[in-house]
């Protein structure tokens, strides 16, 4: 058992009893915003290929998500997550492989529910597909030759679950986390896995 003094302190302070801690490694995103990241960037790419953001939220809640990844986007802002991007620009390796799709909205402004506009309109408050956001997906699709089909609900959750799946047993791998149910508490309780489906490593 790693770090069992840690242990030890949250039981003595009752932290155990009200609330479902975990004790994480560090790196880049620990473990949560870790996975979230890896998922979301993978959308990102079914965009340019296949979906559309309102088809991936569906899915999602579909599944058991109250919200879907884009909806969460608009909610917490592109900014932020813009923002890193820029940061890192510089030592992104050439070879990897990157969406614009994102960076396109928040350069015409669409900053999430903030100021009115991100992947989705919201003139009524609630979220609409947007024609805007529609033509910079068939845009970046078509500038990088991809010839779009459709994505079934099932198709997109497999792929998000794959995703979701590869970075935990990576974060297993490098000892980030202690255990494959750790991972699935933390998704739970912090990023809206649907409690029911067991979590996204419920299966390994």
């Amino acid at each position: 058992m790693r770090w069992p003094h840690l242990r030890v302190r949250c039981a003595h302070q009752g932290i155990w009893k009200t609330s479902s801690p975990v004790v994480a490694g560090v790196c880049d995103g620990f473990i949560g915003n870790r996975i979230m990241s890896a998922y979301r960037r993978d959308c990102e790419f079914m965009l340019k290929e296949e979906a559309l953001p309102q088809e991936i939220d569906a899915a999602m809640r579909r599944f058991g998500f109250a919200m879907g990844i884009y909806e969460v986007q608009d909610l917490s802002g592109l900014d932020i997550a813009w923002a890193m991007r820029k940061r890192r620009a510089a030592t992104r390796p050439s070879e990897e492989r990157y969406s614009r799709i994102s960076d396109r909205l928040c350069e015409a402004g669409r900053l999430g529910r903030k100021t009115g506009a991100g992947f989705y309109d919201y003139i009524s408050g609630k979220p609409a597909p947007s024609a805007f956001v529609v033509q910079v997906i068939l845009e970046e699709s078509a500038a990088r030759g991809f010839k779009r089909r459709s994505f079934t609900p099932d198709e997109i959750m497999t792929r998000i679950l794959k995703v979701m799946r590869t970075e935990g047993e990576a974060i297993l791998a490098e000892g980030i986390a202690e255990s494959a149910a750790d991972i699935d508490v933390v998704m739970i309780t912090g990023y809206g896995f649907p409690r029911q489906k067991g979590g996204p490593m419920f299966s390994i």
